[in-house]
């Protein structure tokens, strides 16, 4: 399964061709025209107003950001309160989840870019690099970035930072399987592996974004996910990664990407933090209206 650039559109708009397409290393969309507009202006429309809505004040540097990756109409009013407040950088690492696990169980991205409507987001090889020599069992393979864990990102990076360029990990991680393959000593090698490649780039002046990805609890009633989400949301806020470990294991917590968030923690606890900010929390019962069948979202930052 590779996806190429031939796959996406030139752009729903004839106005200019789609940048990237031309190369068959992209990574195209898969959710644009479902989870969010595939024509360029109604895609920065819909990501301005969500922004906008927000109405936070000047936006700050920060360490580490973790958001969901929903559709835009699910999951994009709470993504977009993190966003809205964080000054992205030049330089991203995106951490993410693989709801599938069809390819490598720990996959860093080597190939070209990744397109969005109007834009196809550099691929920062150097980084890249770095993280490999940092993370020797990370693999190169494109399966993994097949689906719309990372993707769901990309609609914020490309109208706050369209000049970014990223290095995507991915890593084997959903609501059914629980911390599958990584107990609190991997998590901590990884970590500080992390934080190592972060330390270097604030000392060169060149800071990089660890931008991590998740929902919270998946497919539970109202009631589950407001009970367990803020439980969930207390973890990751103090930095507590062996209580975060200890309750989705113990619990079967549906959350579909403690992995990569535990992580994210490790590496802030690594940089000498204590804690993260939570900034906002929110379902897709805002948009269903379904007691029912609700997924929770997070959006909290670790700020310079």
């Amino acid at each position: 399964m590779a996806l190429v650039a031939l796959l996406a559109p030139a752009c729903a708009s004839d106005a200019a061709p789609q940048p990237g397409a031309d190369d068959p290393t992209a990574r195209a969309w898969e959710k644009a025209g479902s989870w969010y507009p595939e024509d360029p202006d109604e895609l920065d429309d819909e990501v301005a107003g969500l922004l906008d809505a927000v109405g936070a004040d000047q936006p700050r540097s920060a360490l580490a950001i973790l958001a969901p990756h929903a559709s835009l109409t699910s999951s994009g009013p709470t993504a977009a309160e993190v966003y809205a407040r964080t000054l992205l950088p030049d330089h991203i690492i995106i951490l993410a989840p693989d709801h599938f696990g069809d390819g490598a169980r720990a996959a860093i991205w080597t190939d070209g870019p990744w397109l969005v409507p109007g834009h196809a987001i550099a691929i920062d090889h150097d980084l890249v690099a770095e993280l490999q020599a940092a993370l020797p069992d990370l693999e190169p393979d494109r399966v993994p970035f097949g689906n719309h864990e990372e993707e769901m990102q990309l609609p914020f990076i490309q109208w706050l930072r369209p000049e970014a360029s990223i290095a995507g990990i991915a890593l084997f991680d959903n609501s059914r399987h629980f911390f599958d393959g990584f107990d609190p000593d991997r998590i901590a090698a990884w970590g500080e592996a992390l934080a190592g490649v972060l330390r270097a780039h604030a000392e060169a002046g060149e800071p990089v974004l660890l931008l991590t990805t998740t929902d919270l609890t998946h497919h539970q009633t109202l009631a589950v996910s407001d009970a367990e989400d803020p439980m969930l949301l207390d973890h990751v806020e103090t930095l507590d990664v062996e209580g975060l470990h200890a309750y989705v294991t113990g619990e079967r917590i549906s959350m579909c990407g403690e992995i990569p968030t535990a992580i994210m923690m490790a590496t802030l606890r690594a940089l000498g933090r204590d804690r993260m900010d939570f900034v906002s929390r929110g379902s897709n019962f805002s948009s269903s209206g379904d007691e029912g069948d609700v997924v929770g979202y997070p959006a909290a930052a670790a700020w310079e």
